[in-house]
């Protein structure tokens, strides 16, 4: 196994290039570590808030929902507030206006998340930079010794294959997290869809059977 010193020892041996991705790799952890919090809170927050909503429909009925949703900040809550704020709307208006702010929830889910999908992309790039430094380097040992020996060009050519390495292990570990979270959000923003379409199949059912009650619940 390596230990520290040999990790430190083959980051030096990487070159120049180690340092972007060094920085690359630390971008990455921290957008990882805070991405995966703020989705799994966001979820527990929005389950919570439906959770709640359905009890408030079968307790108070719009009243009791109203109630609920200004007490709550989750982004399903954003989502109910948004449409619960505007009783003279018609049944168009608030698909409008739950469409949107599913979109502006899901955007806020993607915070950060385009710096993976960048790092991903770049990384090995910035290692194939490495590798051509290395080779060049490799190359100069030779013209300047006059010979081609192994011991010549092992400088150069473990710098261009640690460069590699580095390179394709950043790039594939923000790859594979960029794309755990796309899909992540993904099922997400579903949920907040199906969560905008039960209320507003909800409210369509409510205003024929108690036209007044919507309003006046809004109202209060």
């Amino acid at each position: 196994m390596i230990g520290e010193a040999g990790v430190f020892d083959l980051v030096r041996q990487g070159g120049i290039v180690m340092a972007p991705l060094a920085l690359c790799s630390v971008v990455s952890v921290a957008v990882i570590v805070e991405r995966a919090w703020a989705l799994a809170s966001a979820s527990r927050r929005s389950e919570r808030f439906h959770r709640a909503a359905l009890e408030a429909w079968q307790e108070g009925g719009i009243a009791e929902v109203v109630a609920v949703t200004r007490r709550d900040d989750s982004l399903l809550g954003f989502v109910y507030r948004s449409v619960l704020s505007v009783p003279d709307a018609d049944e168009d208006a608030r698909l409008h206006i739950a469409s949107r702010q599913v979109a502006a929830a899901t955007r806020a889910l993607k915070r950060y998340v385009w710096l993976l999908g960048t790092i991903g992309s770049l990384a090995p790039f910035i290692g194939l930079l490495g590798t051509v430094v290395g080779i060049i380097r490799a190359f100069e040992n030779m013209a300047a010794t006059g010979s081609g020996g192994f011991a010549v060009v092992a400088a150069g050519i473990s710098e261009a294959l640690i460069a590699t390495a580095a390179g394709l292990l950043v790039g594939v570990l923000a790859i594979f997290a960029y794309n755990a979270f796309m899909v992540r959000i993904g099922n997400e923003s579903a949920d907040l869809r199906e969560h905008a379409d039960d209320l507003l199949l909800r409210l369509r059912t409510s205003e024929r059977t108690a036209p007044r009650a919507y309003g006046s619940a809004v109202a209060q």
